[in-house]
């Protein structure tokens, strides 16, 4: 009851517990009888990040004691730290296994079809987030650096303009365009949004609208990211499409030392140097 965190609800019973209680419980109790198999099945969509973070810690805890772990998720951040070994099914048949960076690279890469790539993209028929929703983003374009078209993949580092095409219904100066760039684990990286933009020089607008984002440098690391694009007028959402397009950001020798970054999200520039340590002479180990 302790580790499930409801406690105050011991007396209720169980039948009047919402979908989040009772997995909660249910966890626990498979959890603490020490089985030789614990079958986890996307226990990580309910329940706060920190109940998830104690199940993580929980499901290592077994496995670390010899005993086996059946993880069945589609968070694919938790299978690679959790997991030695993955499996992919379709539809109920085995169509990968491995071990389990491999096995959510396989997948990602079963997936990664449904998104829409090209340097112009035609958002007028892109399903909504929200299907009540005016229908006001119409298209989507991507240069890369001479405002060359971005076809295929964008080295990293690489300049990136999107042209964002839409019309305003009504005379306004309350208008803004959001950009968010999602990885292949449903991740947000980074979101771009002219709201930030301190220039602003435009007053009253109505009719067709370009807006353009200027990104000098994507530091992103390589993978393929998805592309959510939003527009707010008046400071309310007007429009919403969530997987618009997609973008393929592939290795590069951004530092210049013949060496790809390999790890973490983005890259920074950075420098290193050596400063001479108090008491020490030359040709002393610096520490």
């Amino acid at each position: 009851m302790e580790f499930s965190e409801i406690e105050k609800f011991l007396e209720t019973p169980v039948k009047h517990y919402s979908s989040g209680m009772y997995v909660r419980l249910a966890f626990s109790v498979a959890a603490h009888l020490d089985p030789e198999i614990l079958v986890v099945d996307e226990v990580l969509a309910v329940g706060d990040m920190a109940f998830q973070k104690k199940c993580l810690g929980k499901m290592s805890e077994v496995r670390q004691g010899g005993r086996t772990v059946l993880f069945v998720s589609h968070n694919m951040a938790a299978v690679e730290n959790l997991c030695r070994r993955g499996i992919v099914l379709t539809e109920g048949r085995l169509t990968f296994d491995g071990t389990a960076k491999d096995a959510v690279d396989f997948y990602l890469r079963s997936v990664s079809g449904e998104g829409a790539h090209g340097h112009i993209i035609d958002l007028r028929n892109a399903p909504r987030a929200d299907p009540g929703q005016r229908q006001l983003l119409e298209r989507l374009e991507f240069y890369t650096g001479g405002n060359r078209p971005l076809n295929g993949s964008l080295p990293l580092g690489s300049p990136l303009k999107i042209y964002v095409h839409f019309p305003l219904p009504r005379p306004t100066d309350s208008f803004n365009v959001g950009i968010g760039f999602d990885n292949m684990f449903g991740q947000r990286v980074f979101t771009a949004h002219s709201f930030f933009e301190p220039d602003r020089s435009h007053g009253e607008r109505v009719g067709p609208q370009v807006f353009v984002c200027d990104i000098p440098s994507l530091t992103l690391v390589s993978g393929e990211y998805t592309i959510r694009v939003w527009l707010d007028i008046g400071n309310v959402q007007a429009d919403l499409i969530d997987d618009a397009a997609r973008i393929q950001v592939i290795d590069s020798d951004y530092y210049g030392t013949g060496r790809v970054p390999w790890n973490g999200t983005f890259v920074l520039k950075h420098r290193w140097y050596l400063e001479q340590a108090s008491g020490a002479t030359q040709g002393s180990p610096v520490r």
